[in-house]
């Protein structure tokens, strides 16, 4: 069984899909801030996954550095922000990259493209000069880095109505009551939250039905 967190801390990407409408099931990401527990295993190749992210992240490392920036990778930019109302909020940017006073955050995404990728950039570009000491006071741009194309997220997406959905998002996951549980078999089958602690957990699709209304 889960065992409660002594405050709780949100991983950026339980909020993404979230603040993008991906997902609608709030209750995952909040019980996820709120608890530890043991994983579902997964059928998703973790090491397939790893290896193919490795490489496109350290291509892109490689051209930034041409460029002349000094890269920071992965680890290298792992933060944890502690807010005022106690929430604890952790992430680590793939790259990063300074040259003089200009700054670029650049996460690498070997899927195909989806709206809370632009969402995850957003957030790395608002946290970044406020959780790491070397960034701070940067004004960063964003890119998102596929394996064909690349993205350009100006600094000037970062406007208030985005900080706002974040901070709604952040305090909704965060705090004390638990958030809403949607379960469908479309967001449960991907969910790594066991029955044992979500008995609403769907694991079957709906069939299909005939009709002769056509």
């Amino acid at each position: 069984m889960a065992d409660g967190r002594p405050n709780p801390y949100i991983y950026v990407t339980w909020l993404t899909k979230l603040i993008a409408g991906e997902n609608q099931c709030e209750w995952s990401s909040w019980f996820k801030a709120h608890y530890r527990y043991e994983k579902l295993s997964s059928d998703f190749n973790t090491a397939k996954w790893t290896a193919d992210h490795n490489q496109l992240l350290h291509r892109r490392k490689g051209e930034l550095e041409k460029m002349g920036h000094t890269v920071y990778i992965e680890d290298q930019n792992k933060f944890t922000l502690k807010g005022k109302t106690g929430i604890d909020l952790g992430g680590k940017a793939d790259i990063v990259g300074v040259n003089g006073i200009e700054a670029v955050v650049e996460d690498a995404k070997t899927g195909s493209p989806k709206n809370s990728d632009h969402i995850q950039v957003l957030i790395y570009m608002m946290v970044l000069p406020l959780a790491i000491l070397r960034y701070k006071d940067m004004k960063f741009d964003g890119r998102i880095v596929y394996r064909d194309q690349i993205i350009d997220i100006p600094h000037s997406a970062l406007d208030e109505n985005f900080k706002s959905k974040f901070r709604d998002a952040v305090l909704k996951i965060g705090g004390t009551p638990p958030a809403v549980k949607i379960p469908s078999f479309g967001e449960c089958k991907w969910c790594d939250i066991p029955p044992a602690d979500c008995a609403a957990r769907v694991s079957e699709s709906v069939p299909a039905v005939k009709t002769d209304l056509f």
